[in-house]
């Protein structure tokens, strides 16, 4: 699943070029930080964050925080960051800090990627919407922008935009969108729909 690991290979050689292009943008803005969203669900997002990340990480100039914001309770065919890419089962994480059930400290992971560090969604939650608009959420945000500010690149892998209204809530803390579309499967209108939503 993680392909930037792997040099000589064509999904890998494909993260870069979009590395390339990502990083470009962010320098252009003076950002440090995007959001990876898609119209629907299953679409490639979280596919998309973590080899992004992983590709960022392996730059001898860059570190990584990759940020689980998909938080829905249920979350639909969203692959869990720690356990489905990288082994681990974790405490807690992003969920539990916006309830105040955590701190900053308690909720940052080393997957044993050397520069990459991931933050877990944590527990699913029923009013993620309300949170992730939360006082608590900017304060995180600007908390782990600032920090490292010079060579950090955080990455938000949130819910779809057609399903609820939490990536676009995200999209306020962020400097750049990455808008995935799957092959064959997102509809015109739907890309329309959810350009017009960033809008």
């Amino acid at each position: 699943k993680i392909f930037s690991l792997f040099q000589d290979n064509e999904v890998a050689d494909q993260i870069k070029i979009l590395r390339t292009q990502v990083l470009r943008n962010l320098e252009k803005t003076g950002g440090n930080s995007v959001l990876v969203t898609s119209a629907n669900p299953g679409e490639g997002k979280t596919f998309t964050s973590i080899n992004l990340g992983v590709s960022i990480a392996l730059d001898l100039h860059r570190t990584v925080l990759l940020v689980d914001a998909d938080l829905r309770n249920p979350a639909i065919q969203h692959y869990d960051f720690a356990r489905d890419f990288f082994g681990l089962t974790p405490g807690k994480g992003l969920a539990d800090y916006l309830q105040g059930k955590a701190d900053i400290p308690e909720i940052l992971l080393n997957p044993g990627i050397e520069k990459l560090t991931i933050i877990p969604a944590g527990c699913p939650l029923s009013d993620s919407t309300e949170l992730l608009g939360s006082d608590r959420m900017e304060s995180l945000v600007n908390d782990i922008k600032a920090h490292y500010a010079d060579d950090r690149i955080i990455i938000f892998d949130g819910s779809a935009l057609l399903l609820s209204a939490d990536a676009l809530l995200t999209s306020q803390y962020v400097d750049g969108v990455l808008l995935i579309v799957e092959v064959e499967r997102t509809t015109p209108a739907d890309l329309k729909k959810a350009k017009e939503l960033l809008k």
